[in-house]
């Protein structure tokens, strides 16, 4: 499934030429490789994504005294960061599809899935490197740690971890909010903002990461794989704790402990489905997009605090942002 114009921010005119510019910048790398690199390269960045990321990143560092081209290789080092985090998750999830295609590592095998995310990270850092900005750099780097760190912290959990609702947040908080944030914050660095305003984007971008979490956690219940282009009950399936599930446990303890036996175990298709649809008939759902809904709304707040910006790029942050909250992929 070729996604292409369905990508988010795709509508914003206002970076419309700098997004086109990344998907050539993405192509030339993978093809300035040897033969199979850019064929395993194309074959991942054939024209899908939603590269929000890189949109939020050229959206910080828009101004009427800014060139955004200057800027691009920096949203492609983002965006290749994300890939190949991308290409890592599936490895460990062993997840059959993605973007409504095969993954790498079932079109090929694990190895060349982590030595492709791994290559992409070269390229990725060999980008930011040539802007000579340790500030950046730490920004980045800091990123990566706490997505990593919020990866493994949420591998170990299971539903008997202290105040699991609690910890939930800090992991998603880590691992994707914390990405949106330093892509806001790098974006408003690069172009000269200063550190209350590197913070305002920063505050906008993890609470737009939040919500962008958490609805990707309420799609993996409640989303059709073609429309998603990831496998269905994936979360579920891996024993990935997640906020539906999360809520559904605690009000399944008060009346029996089926699902809990249920997710002691490697279930069978017919038993994924049974703890699925005792997500749906909770409550889970529907608290799960409550609280994005309530993350969308302080990243609008946080938008509506930002100092120095045109009114033409808060406009696109708040389109964003509903296309965020509302999105079905």
């Amino acid at each position: 499934m070729n996604r292409g114009l369905d990508k988010l921010g795709h509508n914003c005119n206002l970076i419309k030429h700098e997004l086109a510019q990344i998907e050539k910048r993405l192509e030339q790398i993978v093809e300035a490789a040897g033969p199979e690199v850019t064929a395993v390269g194309s074959y991942v960045f054939n024209g899908s994504g939603k590269r929000v990321r890189p949109t939020l990143f050229l959206l910080a560092a828009h101004s009427p005294q800014e060139k955004l081209s200057n800027y691009v290789d920096a949203a492609v080092a983002l965006e290749l960061i994300h890939t190949a985090s991308l290409l890592h998750d599936d490895v460990i999830d062993q997840a059959p599809t993605r973007r409504g295609k095969d993954t790498v590592h079932m079109r090929w095998n694990n190895k060349i899935s982590v030595l492709t995310g791994d290559y992409l990270l070269s390229q990725a850092f060999k980008l930011l490197v040539n802007y000579r900005e340790w500030n950046l750099m730490n920004t980045t780097v800091e990123m990566v740690q706490n997505m990593t760190e919020g990866e493994i912290e949420q591998a170990f959990a299971n539903t008997d971890t202290p105040a699991l609702e609690e910890r939930y947040f800090q992991w998603i908080g880590k691992k994707s909010a914390s990405f949106f944030a330093g892509c806001c914050r790098a974006g408003k660095m690069l172009s000269g903002g200063s550190s209350a305003e590197q913070d305002g984007w920063a505050e906008l971008g993890y609470n737009l990461g939040m919500a962008f979490q958490l609805i990707d956690d309420l799609l993996d219940y409640t989303g059709k794989g073609e429309q998603t282009g990831k496998p269905v009950y994936g979360d579920l399936d891996n024993r990935v704790i997640t906020l539906p599930l999360i809520r559904t446990i605690r009000h399944a303890r008060e009346k029996d402990s089926s699902i809990q036996q249920l997710l002691e175990h490697k279930s069978s298709e017919g038993q994924l489905s049974e703890m699925v649809q005792a997500v749906l008939d909770s409550d889970g759902p529907e608290y799960t997009y409550q609280k994005a809904r309530e993350y969308a709304d302080q990243a609008n707040a946080a938008i509506n605090k930002l100092e120095n910006v045109e009114d033409k790029v808060k406009e696109a942050l708040r389109g964003l942002t509903v296309e965020v909250l509302n999105r079905k992929q």
